[in-house]
């Protein structure tokens, strides 16, 4: 094996955030990314590189829960703009100002389900959840879902929920199941499943 000789690497002529585009699938299109407190969350800003990759503005909504597996800062700098993680008088969870195109709600955890399915809107994610199931019934968003949980959390009240909220018009993505649990899908899994809805 070859000693590896530092060489400077060549210039990407992209911005430090920037991205070079894979598709333009999602270009124009506003698509909020609600993180809620899995271990999975960690995965996130691969997220949002990769919806951001196909053209899409991506705002990062994270619960407290969730911040204890992906910082803030390092969403900021994948979604090229500031985390929402509480609610202000700006009332972001609303997005009256700048109304996305669609939610994703990943990883969507036990609690953050039922939470929706029940209409309960006491944090950050359930009142953002509550306002896109609100502009799913007016057909002006989409809304999807990517459960993550340990596989004893699959029980009659999470399955209730799941086909409560697939009653309500939200999507609900596969998640990819192995060593007992429902885990978050691949990145491009997710990005492929908001292509198709708003397609």
């Amino acid at each position: 094996m070859e000693n590896w000789k530092p060489v400077p690497p060549t210039p990407a002529n992209l911005g430090d955030r920037e991205l070079p585009l894979l598709s333009e699938a999602l270009k124009g299109r506003e698509i909020a990314l609600l993180v809620s407190g899995s271990i999975a969350a960690f995965k996130t800003p691969m997220v949002a590189r990769q919806l951001r990759r196909h053209g899409a503005s991506v705002t990062a909504y994270v619960s407290k829960s969730a911040l204890r597996y992906v910082a803030a800062e390092a969403l900021a700098w994948s979604c090229a703009q500031p985390v929402i993680t509480t609610l202000s008088a700006e009332a972001e969870h609303l997005s009256d100002t700048r109304p996305f195109d669609a939610y994703l709600l990943a990883p969507a955890t036990y609690n953050t389900i039922n939470k929706l399915a029940n209409g309960i809107a006491d944090t950050v994610i359930t009142s953002a959840l509550a306002s896109a199931l609100g502009r799913v019934h007016q057909g002006d968003a989409r809304l999807l879902i990517a459960p993550a949980m340990h596989g004893s959390l699959h029980n009659p009240i999470f399955e209730t929920s799941i086909e409560r909220l697939q009653q309500l018009g939200v999507q609900v993505i596969a998640p990819r199941d192995a060593y007992g649990k429902h885990n978050l899908p691949d990145e491009q899994v997710l990005v492929d499943a908001v292509i198709e809805a708003l397609d």
